[in-house]
This record gives C-alpha cells, structure tokens and sequence, in this order.
C-alpha cells in the first residue's frame, strides 16, 4: 500500500498541464463530461520491452474519474464498454515458446520481439450518439493513447506520431459537436500536436504518459481538482516533425530496408568503416551535435509548440527576490517564488546558463532546478540552486580539455526555457583547465571533412544591456581560477589505478585457471537471452577434465542466464540481475518520461528506495536501471524509459534514483546503454539479414558534452557499481568492444570502480567476447558456453591476455563485495541459497 501511495504522488508530481484555456480545468464538483477514445477503457499503464512491467489489477481511466464523481454520458459509457467487451473476445495468437532458443540463435526473435506494431484504430462513434452526448454536456473529455515501438523497434511517423485516421475522424467529430474539449495523452512518448491549433474546442490538454498502476486515480484526481498540476516537460515538442535537428538523421521503419540510413548515404564508405561483408551497414549521424533538443530551437530560434521545462498550474507564481554569491564549489542562486493564485500549487525554478566564450555555445543549457512545497494562495519560499564550476566548462577537442574559458557567463532562472530572465552575470578573467584528457571518441579519419555537422560558427551569445542592467554581477579573477585549476589538477593526480583487481582478490584470481577465469567473464546459462523460456538441454557451462561443471547457479531465485557464475568452493557466489527502469514487477511504476516530469530531487530518491526495497524482498542483487539514454528523436522507440533529452536533467534523475536504491538496500544499480544509443533500428543489427549494428557518427565534443554526461554524472556523483554497455557502434566500434569508452574514459579519467556488463545477446554480429573483455568489458551476458569458446579462443590468437581475464573477475567479486559486505558468513550463506534448487521460472527479461 505504502508503494501504491508514492507511486500515485509520483504522477501527481509529474502530469503536465499543456493547455487551460477559460479555465475548464479543474472541473466542477459533480461535473458531467462525455468519455471519448478508447485507451478510457483500454489504459496503457506500461511500456513494451525492458520498459514492460506488471503490477496490481489496475483501474481504467473511465472508472477512475467515476469514482471521483465526475459524471460520463452514459450511452456513450455503455457503447464503448461494449466495443471493448467484443475486443476481448477475439483471440491472440499464441506464442510457441518451444521455438525460442531456435529463433534467438537465427536471428528472428528480434524482429519478433522488436516487430513493430501499429496503433489500435479508434472505434467509430456513430453520428446519432454524438449528437445525445452533445446534449447531455457541452464537455468532452479526448484521451489518446500510443503504445507503439519499444525494444529494438522505434515508432513509425505516419499512423503513430502523426495521428492515425480513424483518430482525425474521432477528433473532427468531438470538436464539432463539444465546446470544451479536454485532450489526455496517455502515450509512451510524443504524438504530433501542431493539429491542436486548428481545433479552438479543444480548451485543455494533459500529458500523462505512460503512468503506472495508479495512474488513472492521479489522473481522476487533477480533473477533479484535488490535485493541482505541478510537471514541467523533459522535452521540447515541435509544431511538426520536420523540426526536430535529428529528423532527416535517423532510421526508425526497418520494414522497409530501401529507408535505413547507410554509410553511403552520407558518401562514406562502409569497409573503410570496419563494415565489411554485410548486406547493409546502418549509420546514424548525429549531425545537430551540440545542438540536442532545447538547445536547437534556442539557439537557432526556431519557436517550438510547447518549450522544453514548461508546464501550467492551476495558480500562478512569480520569481523575484534574486540573490547570487560564488564559493570554492561554483555559484549559488537564491530565488524568491510567490503564489499569487487562488490555489495551493507547486512551482519550479530553471537555472539556465548562457555562455559569451571563445567555443561556440548553445544559447542556453540547463544547470540546476529547483521545485517548492506545496505553497497556499499569497504564501512565499526561497528556492537555492547551486551550480558547480564543471557545469560552466567546455570540452575542447582541440586541447582534449574541460576548461572554463575567459569570458562572460550569464545565470537565466524562470518556469521553462522560453520563459528566463536574467540572474546573475559572472566575468572569468582567465581560462581554467579543470580537466586534460584525451581524445577517445572522434570521427574516423576516412570520414573526416564528408560529413557536416549544425553550427552557428560566427554567431556568438549577445547579452543585451536592458537584460542584464538587473542582474547580480559576479566576477572570477585570475587568482581564483589558477587556485580552481590547481585544485583540480591535484584531484586528478592522486585519482588511484582503478584498472586492477582489489589487491585482497589478487592472490586467489592468479590460482584460478584460464579456462575458470574465462567461465567468471560470462553469464551463467546457455548463451541464449531468452534461455529461461529453453528446454534446459543446453549445457550452462564449461566441464573440468572429471566432467564437472566449472561454475554453478547458487542464487535462490536467480534464472539461469541472468546470473552470474557461482564457485562455492572459492566462496564466489550467484547475483542476480532484473529487469527495468519501470521498476521490476512488483509495482507498476511510472515510466522514466512522466518521473522526470516531475523535476523533484527527493520525489525520486523516495522512488529509488522503494525500488530498492523491492528489490530486497525479491532477492534481486542488480536492478538493470535507470536507462540514461536521450530522446533525439520523437521516433525513438524506447523513449518513455528514458527520462529526457537534456543530459543534465536525465544525469540528476538517474543519481537521485541511484542513490535511494542503494543507500539503504542491498541491492545495486545497473545503469544502461553505454553509449550513444538513442536509435532502437539496427541497434544490434540482424543476423538473418546480414545486417551491421548501427554505427552512430558524432563528434568528440557532442559524446562527452551530452550523451556520456548522465553516464559520468553517475559514476562520480552517485557510487554506481555496475554499468551496461550497448550494442551499436561508436564512430565505427562497438561499445561492448571499445577500449576508448571502457577503460579510457570510464575508468581512467571518470575512476569508475564497478564491474561492465554487456547488453543480453552480446553474441552474434555484436562484439566477440575476448574483445569486449580485453576492451575492459568485464562480463558478457548472458554468455555461457558460446561465449566462454570466444574468449579462450581470444587467448589462444593473443587478442587478450590472462592478466586481463584477472582484472574482469576481479571486478566481479569487487561487485559482489559492495553486496555483501555488510552480512556475515551465516547470512552470506543463506543469501547464496546452497539448498534451494532453481527452477527454470518463465520470465521475460529484455534490456
């Protein structure tokens, strides 16, 4: 009940309130309203993939705004239950699992598992019940519903993102017949709404999203005017498609193989490209580079429909009382925010940083936030945000350097993007090196100079005069930044070898044998990521020379090929690993989209420790979450199960998150997909096919600034112990096999400590296991004997070595250890479960 509770705050937090024109919102008591489109009945409560997530019996949006007193047409009610009702009665066809094993290893599961499936038409409402619902009321409450794309499909834009044709018909009818229309979007992701001005009907619009098992009641709630919205989006929504940078640059109807993006596309060539022998080779070219999201509609001043950190209220707020100061951690903002409505409400301040530098810069990217209690009519608070002296820094290709370069710094705060006035002014005298590193992921040689990037080169950031008269004037001499720089380079020397096995571990790794050092780099089971659905006749390891399996399955619960290898006898025990970012089945949480609305720091951490707490009970040792990819595109499929498309929002979500998870519990988090995988087609690309994974292009300067930001944000701000990587390529090698992203800039200049697991499925196209290994790689999942085969094959040929072997290992029982590390024998014992026999359990883990 406890868990049902937060997770019915978390939406009330987190709904955002688009439109509320003549205040139709909130509804009167007893209010009566005309129930339209079918996700009222049909709710869609939860995502597909690792996004997918069961709970409790969970109540439709139709029944919970009854129970709220709210009043439907009940004709209308009655028809559409019935459409539902004959819906039911059709039958599904069924899947044989008995073809699991034979699918995976043919290639095909995946475009099972990822094919695409459209939108469900909308029922056609006959003319007459339109007309008697018309004169029952004059409003109508519209909810549309999406639940397309997901794991390795993205959605479509005609018939999904654009809308469908039956819903145009249903929508046509609504606004013709009502005066007050209220538009729900229960959608994993966006829809289209440029339409929306063509209807003056349609007076309110609510995105919901993908909410849980207690959506529908957080809904019915807001409508009812019980709960004041208070979510701001964690994206920026066009007018139409076409506007969005990434447009013309990513591939998401695999269908239709003649569409996908290629290396010759661009005029590249393939082979030079490492993709050799393959019918096609993917790319997606992330040509707007810096310029993701908000960033793009800023600084190119391009007005999108609704501004990235927007949302209504029903009160209204403002923010005065500005006060800023700097200390040795970076600058402090101080905001006054005043409720001048008529209704208790929530508001949240956005800090904003625009940079006049010698590297171009967006024209502004967010740098902290921060939300209010729940303020009464004329009450007041005092927000502070704080911004640390790394969030002014630019990645320099050039030098291979973070610096806070010599120039003019300029402090926004307001409700969204659109809506900022100036704060604070800070004048640095001098540039500051706050971190020299190396240059890992740029674009290959063979492709440089053929492909463009979006620029704004020539155009600086101008801050006009009656802008800034106001602002709070700030400067950073040449003597504070040469003690910054100092600082920073002392912190950077004494970061510790983080590449080598905890020294306590070293002796007993050189003991072990090639063969049982190569069994603890992989997942115990069959090799096949949908192994728990298999027959059990594939061995799950390697035999010693007596016939005796090398490792085992020791966990009570854990299924064969979501945990890691046991050796009793060396007292290595099993972890098991679950599934998503949703949560892992106990309750059905809000997805990572609508959590991120919320824009609540402590609203998430509460969410983490529930999780956690979950996570315990069902003896679940690593929870494969949060996923920290960025919507680039509408079209992503997997974009309800990341948090947003700015880095900093989604790095802040992530370690809140992180954090409530394993402050308490004995559980840890594993964050995924390292790295740069916003696009679900080709992401592992396909076998039967004779497919390359998509290879994503993109600069050095984008990598590090935006799509590895929540990733480092993570490893140093949050304690993070497991990291998965993902399946694409970077600039021509897979992530799984990138020494330069593994070992280079994870741990050698982020320090990052933890174990590296792979992706499921690591094992076709995808990166060989002695490379993923030898690129610090640790385990490959689910691994099992065909990948064990890989690596000592690897050893034989030298591509790695048994010193490397050791490391991985030794990252596993470093792993373990943050796990058990508070139990003594007697419960490490109980915990591994040595008399409990494993069932093969039916469970549909996918990441």
């Amino acid at each position: 009940m406890r868990h049902e509770i937060l997770a019915k705050k978390i939406v009330e937090e987190s709904v955002v309130l688009l439109k509320n024109e003549e205040q139709v919102l909130p509804f009167a008591k007893n209010q009566k309203a005309a129930f339209f489109g079918r996700s009222q009945l049909v709710t869609y409560f939860s995502g597909n993939g690792s996004g997918a997530v069961k709970g409790a019996e969970t109540n439709h949006i139709l029944a919970a705004c009854m129970e709220r007193g709210i009043c439907p047409a009940e004709e209308l009610k009655c028809w559409y239950q019935a459409q539902a009702s004959e819906e039911e009665e059709r039958p599904e066809e069924e899947f044989d699992f008995s073809r699991v094993k034979d699918l995976v290893n043919s290639g095909l599961m995946y475009e099972i598992f990822g094919k695409y499936h459209a939108p469900a038409p909308e029922y056609a409402v006959p003319e007459e019940l339109l007309r008697k619902s018309a004169d029952f009321t004059d409003t109508a409450v519209l909810v549309l519903g999406r639940n397309a794309g997901g794991e390795e499909c993205d959605r479509h834009l005609e018939e999904d993102y654009e809308l469908t044709g039956t819903e145009k018909s249903l929508i046509d009818g609504v606004c013709k017949s009502f005066s007050r229309v209220v538009l729900v979007l229960n959608c994993n992701g966006l829809i289209d709404l440029g339409w929306t001005e063509s209807y003056p009907a349609i007076k309110s619009i609510l995105f919901l999203g993908i909410p849980g098992q207690k959506g529908p009641e957080a809904l019915a709630g807001i409508l009812a005017g019980e709960v004041n919205p208070s979510g701001k989006l964690p994206v920026t929504v066009a007018r139409r498609y076409e506007d969005y940078p990434a447009a013309g640059h990513f591939s998401w109807d695999k269908d239709h193989p003649e569409k996908l993006l290629t290396y010759e596309s661009y005029g590249l060539d393939a082979e030079q490209n490492g993709s050799i022998g393959f019918t096609k080779s993917p790319v997606t070219v992330y040509r707007e580079d810096i310029y993701a999201g908000y960033r793009y509609f800023d600084s190119f001043e391009k007005k999108p429909l609704f501004a990235f950190g927007f949302g209504l209220s029903y009160t209204t707020f403002t923010i005065s009382g500005i006060q800023a100061a700097k200390n040795t951690a970076g600058l402090c903002i101080w905001a006054q925010v005043h409720n001048t409505g008529n209704c208790a409400g929530k508001e949240t301040v956005q800090a904003y940083l625009s940079a006049v530098t010698k590297t171009e810069r967006p024209y502004q990217e967010l740098k902290g936030f921060a939300k209010t209690g729940l303020m009464q009519p004329g009450e007041e608070q005092r927000l502070e945000i704080s911004i640390p002296w790394r969030e002014l820094a630019v990645y320099d290709e050039a030098s291979a350097c973070w610096i806070l370069e010599k120039g003019s710094y300029l402090i926004r705060l307001g409700n969204s993007s659109a809506e900022t006035k100036a704060a604070a002014l800070l004048e640095a005298a001098w540039d500051v090196v706050l971190e020299r590193c190396h240059n890992s992921l740029g674009i290959q040689a063979c492709n440089r100079g053929k492909v463009s990037f979006l620029s704004r080169s020539g155009q600086r950031n101008v801050f006009k005069k009656e802008e800034i008269s106001n602002a709070v004037r700030l400067t950073l001499s040449a003597e504070e930044g040469m003690r910054l720089e100092t600082e920073a380079a002392e912190y950077l020397s004494e970061r510790r070898d983080k590449l080598t096995a905890p020294e306590e571990k070293r002796g007993q790794l050189q003991k072990f044998t090639e063969q049982q050092l190569a069994a603890l780099c992989v997942g115990y089971g069959p090799g096949v990521p949908f192994s728990a659905f298999g027959d059990g006749s594939d061995p799950e390891t390697i035999f010693d020379e007596s016939g005796n399996p090398l490792t085992t399955n020791s966990h009570p619960v854990g299924v064969n090929g979501y945990v890691s290898p046991a050796m009793i006898e060396e007292g290595i025990y099993s972890v098991s690993y679950k599934d998503g970012p949703a949560g892992i089945g106990q309750t059905a949480w809000p997805s990572e989209m609508l959590i991120a609305c919320a824009f609540d720091r402590e609203l998430w951490q509460q969410f983490g420790d529930a999780v956690g707490e979950e996570c315990e009970k069902a003896r679940v040792d690593i929870w494969l979450a949060p996923a920290v990819n960025l919507h680039r595109s509408p079209l992503g499929g997997r974009n309800f199960e990341y948090f947003s498309e700015d880095p900093f929002l989604t790095g802040v979500c992530a370690c809140e998150i992180a954090r409530g998870v394993q402050q308490k519990h004995q559980v840890l988090v594993c964050p995924k997909h390292f790295a740069v995988n916003e696009q679900e087609t080709c992401r592992r690309g396909n076998a039967k096919k004779n497919y390359d994974a998509v290879d994503s292009i993109l600069t050095e300067r984008a990598a590090r600034e935006i799509y590895l930001k929540p990733f480092e944000m993570l490893v140093k701000n949050a304690q993070i112990h497991v990291l998965m990587t993902a399946f694409n390529k970077i600039n021509g090698t897979f992530a799984g096999g990138s020494r330069d992203l593994c070992t280079h800039i994870l741990r050698e200049e982020w320090g990052f400590e933890g174990a590296v697991v792979t992706d499921w499925g690591d094992m076709d196209i995808v990166v060989d296991g002695a490379d993923a290994v030898a690129a610090g790689n640790d385990i490959v999942m689910p691994g099992g004997p065909p990948v064990i085969a890989q690596i000592l094959k690897g050893l034989e040929e030298g591509r790695v070595g048994k010193e490397k072997l050791e490391q991985a290992a030794g990252r596993l029982l470093q792993m373990e250890s943050f796990l058990y590390d508070k139990l003594s024998a007697d419960s490490r014992i109980e915990l591994s479960g040595l008399n409990v026999p494993i069932e093969r359990n039916i469970v549909f883990l996918s990441l």
